[in-house]
């Protein structure tokens, strides 16, 4: 969503509130975001962000770090802010620029005015702190500098607000409609001419498609008027945070939750796609370090494969040596090659030894000898080695498989607990008390009955571990899926058809999702039985039924809460 300065003024208003509040805290959770706690009648968290995809100010209830140690910035804000009253607020007309004005005490117990203007300019988007005179003290980024600016932002220069655009304000009707003469499509002119409106809002104004130039200015006018007061909302989309809107936007469909301002719904909106996004970027990370792992174990099993067959010929090259030995009569100093009769063949052929003519008969025979030993010792170690990688081949392709089931970052963090046990990402703590972080197997309601679907292979292996003895387990047959608990507290006899629409649930989070028909193994808990030692996720069980069905992923039956 972008921040425009027409919705800027909606939040600016609401924000009105602080005024005469006083600064008692303040943080900087992030290099480039402060939050400033203001008592006013009650407690309130002011974020800015100067993040140059997601720049923005609210009122936020959501939990923020404060660092131990504190940024120069943020300890700078603090010698100047904390304890100052907030006397006003000030935005630059249809510009992304608020000025807030505070009044405190310095050290000595003398009035001092602050200003801390905030620039939501996208990528040099910026928190300034000056003094009363609008002299900078410091800024929270060091943006590159036009030394030929009259916009000097370095500490010690006098701060310069934005010139005056060349462009029309957007409530100016008049000029709106003199504007739209132009036989030019209105959206583009308006977009290019307008003063503090994005593109987006311009759509939304205009969704109606009014015909003459005076519809379309009485069109944005109304607009103006709904963002000062409709009633903000989120907009969701296949459960994933996907627009923000000052009110009910018709050019925009989904699942809307509305809330009481505007403050709340850009709480809501901002809180969650900063957290889509951090989880996207993490799984993305991850999911590198999988499809590294798989490529290393595919190489490596190809490697050994190759060694398995170069040294199951060991017997012969023992046979090689045995024939020297048994010839040493038939070899002269410098021969590159012997013929001798293969006695260990029943017609007794004749047999071609290649030789190094550097060396003695018998040390020839040596070498023959040592080839034997080492191709021997390969042929276990590799047979070995071979076993172990194709077992962690199929686990890590199991992870591959849980990383696109994962919703939350509980689940994000149990699959990077694997990769540490795995030694692929290095152990962010040391602590001995440091546990795994427990995510939540899915719960889907079936017909009264609870089917509880696991997402990874720690959450596979929790789920079958606590199941009851007579609760129903479920999992694709010869392949990878999640594990599937029917729970069964009273132990009935549990209906066919739960049973049929839980196999297509299981069949759903497998890697057959995408496929056609799959078999699905099912058998009751206490048939399942997990070896020793063995990789997260790994159960055998002998006792079971099929059921072939086709994947789906019954999201209407899927409990939220």
């Amino acid at each position: 969503m972008t921040l425009d300065a027409v919705l800027l003024e909606r939040i600016k208003n609401e924000l009105n509130v602080l005024i005469g509040g006083k600064i008692n805290k303040i943080a900087q959770p992030e290099k480039d975001e402060i939050v400033l706690s203001l008592y006013q009648k009650a407690n309130f968290n002011l974020l800015i962000s100067s993040n140059a995809s997601n720049n923005r100010i609210h009122l936020t209830t959501k939990p923020f770090e404060n660092p131990k140690i504190a940024l120069g910035f943020c300890m700078l804000l603090r010698k100047h802010l904390v304890g100052a009253t907030l006397v006003g607020i000030w935005q630059m007309p249809f510009e992304r620029v608020l000025d807030f004005d505070f009044e405190g005490k310095n050290e000595l117990g003398y009035p001092t005015k602050c200003h801390l203007i905030c620039e939501f300019t996208a990528k040099t988007a910026n928190i300034i702190l000056t003094d009363g005179d609008y002299v900078i003290f410091d800024t929270l980024k060091h943006l590159p500098q036009d030394l030929n600016s009259s916009r000097i932002t370095l500490a010690g220069a006098k701060y310069q607000f934005f010139q005056p655009q060349n462009k029309i304000a957007p409530d100016d009707a008049n000029s709106v409609v003199s504007l739209l003469q132009s036989p030019l499509p209105q959206i583009d002119l308006l977009s290019q001419n307008l003063l503090g409106i994005s593109q987006k809002n311009i759509q939304e104004a205009l969704y109606q498609n009014p015909t003459s130039p005076l519809l379309c200015a009485t069109a944005l006018q109304q607009f103006l008027q709904k963002v000062k007061s409709g009633k903000a909302n989120v907009v969701y989309r296949n459960g994933q945070i996907f627009e923000l809107c000052p009110f009910d936007y018709l050019s925009i469909g989904g699942q809307k939750v509305f809330f009481n301002s505007f403050n709340q719904a850009c709480d809501e909106f901002f809180y969650m796609t900063d957290k889509q996004s951090r989880f996207k970027s993490k799984a993305k990370s991850v999911n590198t370090v999988v499809k590294n792992a798989i490529g290393r174990t595919q190489k490596k099993i190809a490697i050994q494969g190759q060694a398995l067959l170069d040294a199951n010929n060991f017997d012969s090259t023992k046979k090689m040596g045995d024939l020297l030995l048994a010839n040493l009569y038939k070899i002269k100093p410098g021969d590159e090659k012997v013929v001798v009769d293969d006695f260990y063949s029943e017609d007794c052929p004749k047999l071609e030894i290649a030789l190094d003519k550097r060396y003695s008969p018998q040390k020839n025979a040596q070498i023959y000898y040592k080839k034997y030993q080492k191709q021997k010792s390969s042929l276990e170690y590799n047979t070995k080695l071979l076993e172990e990688n194709k077992k962690l081949l199929a686990y890590l392709e199991t992870i591959k498989s849980n990383l696109s089931f994962c919703t939350e970052q509980s689940d994000l963090e149990e699959i990077v607990a694997e990769l540490s046990n795995l030694g692929l990402i290095k152990k962010q703590s040391k602590d001995k008390k440091a546990t795994t972080p427990s995510g939540k197997p899915m719960s889907f309601n079936i017909d009264g009955w609870t089917l509880l679907v696991g997402k990874n292979n720690i959450q596979n292996d929790n789920l079958t571990k606590s199941a009851s003895p007579d609760d129903m387990w479920l999992h694709t047959q010869k392949i990878h899926s999640s594990h599937c608990i029917i729970q069964n507290p009273n132990k009935k006899k549990i209906p066919e058809n739960v049973i049929v629409i839980s196999a297509e649930i299981c069949a759903f989070y497998s890697q057959a999702q995408q496929g056609g028909k799959v078999a699905v193994d099912y058998t009751q808990k206490k048939n399942v039985k997990k070896p020793s030692k063995s990789m997260p996720g790994f159960v055998n069980y002998l006792t079971y039924y099929s059921v072939i069905v086709q994947p789906c992923a019954h999201s209407e039956l899927l409990n939220t809460n």
